[in-house]
């Protein structure tokens, strides 16, 4: 399977770029994101209404989960154990080298050029290192006396990923690829002495290939993109004693056609097929499914809908035909109201690839369920009532098939360190409430709290584990001249509940961070996480650090 793989993906640019020739691409298309005021909850509608004095520009970002470094955020070492910050901002420079060093041993660094920058081709190259490697406390008050008090966690990744992108002019053609290094070890609550588990050191590498073709700006009755990729996710360890590691190897294709019916209305269908296959994993299946999604858009000045069904078909992997509803609606009420509502649903696959994004610290030789949502109802309202202030609420009910809840595993009643996703059916109770101020370019302020209630399909229960049952924060931004910059923030998550294994404390974070610009290619930076040094675990049995700062400098070139 994984040989058939490399053949299609090495093929696939080459058969590509013969299509130019074809007289179907005649003449030059573009690509929109289909029915763009609708959106699926109230935290995606964030448009600030314009600011009439002082004027205020939003710089335009694009999003990539591999072509650009992430950005260095407060907890940017470990504001989760899986993952670093926030999804990652493209760099505009053509060069650019930062690093970072704090206690803890945390340090961060990016660095990258853009080899070719023109209007034809863009070829960029980049690199990003992240660790750690610091005592921790645990917050366990356990009877045995055996458990240790604290522990060391390390933690290392490396990532190089290299992207091209060619304009044929009437339609674009990318290919991208990267490896990434992570070695860690599972910290967590561990019993001395355990036997039967493998050691509490870790490897994984990963790989990925990925190309992709695009219609570009211009006029046409289609609008369509094609990409097709394999990402290849190995373990140098298994979870019991002598056992090897396991592999995931997935092979994802994926379109999205549209064709306008007149200037209000268009017709859209996007679809997808993966195929997932472990290596040296006895107790797992392969699998794969097919996902189509018709959907037929209309929009006038203040009404936009959008009414379509997803039907997801899947081999080997449970139920084999499941439908879901994909209806969506947004009403302009008056020009600073808007009202929204969306039912939507569909099949999520939990590959260890995308669940790794949440945690790294789950059990290597368990096969995570896949998740089944037959119905995702919310609804919400926007006001953009003063200059510069926005406020938004919204609700909605979610049921769930085989939601994941993240436990610690054991053995005999013993923590071995590890923890696993857990498939339970289970629906939810979502409601959110965020405001947010810009004053000009000075100054950015923003607060939400969310709520959301989970209980068992079956018997009604309350369970949350590792989703907390109230979570929010407020941020502030303030530039009093413009290469000083200001930053202060609040986190806050409450209501982890692990049944008999008792409640976690509350998680309050308090973060600041300054930065100045002396040129426009150089500048340093510094902040301090967890101020307060609160005492807290990221997972049950899994100790964060306590107050932590970091400083910086940042290249541009």
């Amino acid at each position: 399977m994984k040989r058939f793989s490399f053949l299609i993906i090495s093929v696939f640019p080459f058969f590509l770029s013969a299509q130019v020739r074809s007289d179907s691409l005649r003449r030059e298309v573009t690509i929109e994101k289909d029915f763009t005021p609708i959106v699926r909850d109230a935290s995606k509608i964030n448009t600030l209404p314009e600011v009439e004095a002082p004027t205020v520009t939003k710089q335009s970002i694009r999003y990539s989960d591999w072509t650009v470094p992430a950005p260095l955020e407060p907890r940017a070492v470990l504001l989760a154990p899986g993952g670093f910050g926030e999804k990652p901002e493209e760099n505009q420079s053509r060069g650019y080298v930062d690093f970072g060093i704090g206690n803890y041993l945390n340090m961060v660094g990016n660095a990258g050029y853009r080899i070719l920058q023109n209007d034809k081709d863009k070829l960029g190259v980049w690199l990003q290192h992240r660790s750690t490697c610091g005592t921790v406390d645990y917050n366990q008050s356990l009877t045995e006396d055996y458990y240790p008090d604290s522990k060391k966690m390390h933690r290392l990744e490396e990532r190089v990923v290299a992207d091209y992108l060619h304009s044929f002019g009437k339609l674009d053609l990318g290919i991208s690829g990267g490896y990434r290094y992570d070695s860690f070890n599972y910290y967590g609550l561990r019993y001395p002495g355990l036997t039967g588990i493998s050691s509490p050191n870790q490897e994984i590498n990963r790989f990925f290939l990925k190309s992709h073709i695009a219609s570009t700006a211009g006029e046409s009755d289609l609008l369509y993109k094609v990409s097709l990729a394999y990402y290849r996710y190995g373990y140098h360890r298994g979870y019991l004693q002598d056992e090897k590691g396991a592999a995931e190897n997935l092979v994802n294709a994926d379109f999205t056609l549209s064709a306008p019916i007149d200037r209000r209305s268009s017709i859209s269908l996007d679809g997808s097929f993966d195929y997932v296959g472990y290596s040296r994993l006895q107790s797992a299946a392969n699998y794969g499914m097919i996902s189509l999604n018709p959907r037929y858009d209309w929009r006038n000045e203040h009404v936009a809908f959008a009414v379509g069904v997803k039907a997801d078909v899947s081999f080997n992997n449970g139920t084999i035909l499941r439908f879901s509803p994909d209806v969506r609606f947004d009403w302009t009420i008056v020009p600073d109201v808007q009202f929204y509502t969306a039912f939507t649903g569909g099949k999520k696959l939990n590959t260890w690839r995308s669940v790794s994004a949440y945690t790294l610290y789950f059990n290597p030789s368990a096969q995570v369920d896949n998740t089944y949502v037959p119905l995702d109802a919310s609804l919400g309202i926007r006001i953009n009532a003063l200059p510069g202030f926005s406020i938004g609420l919204s609700g909605g009910y979610e049921i769930c098939k085989k939601a994941l809840f993240l436990l610690p595993e054991d053995l005999d009643g013993k923590f071995t360190g590890v923890s696993r996703f857990w498939g339970i059916d289970a629906n939810a109770l979502k409601a959110e409430l965020d405001v947010s101020y810009r004053y000009g370019t000075k100054l950015e302020a923003s607060a939400k709290v969310g709520y959301h209630r989970w209980k068992t399909a079956d018997g009604g229960e309350a369970i949350s584990y590792n989703r907390p049952q109230w979570e929010g924060g407020a941020n502030i931004r303030y530039m009093p001249v413009r290469p000083f910059v200001l930053e202060a923030g609040y986190e806050f998550a409450a209501g982890r509940e692990y049944s008999n294994l008792g409640k976690l404390s509350d998680i309050h974070l308090v973060h600041l961070k300054a930065s100045y610009a002396f040129t426009s290619w150089f500048s340093l930076y510094g902040l301090t996480d967890n101020v307060l040094n609160r005492k807290y675990d990221i997972l049950y049995g899994m100790p964060a650090q306590g107050i932590n700062f970091m400083f910086g400098v940042d290249l541009k070139f």
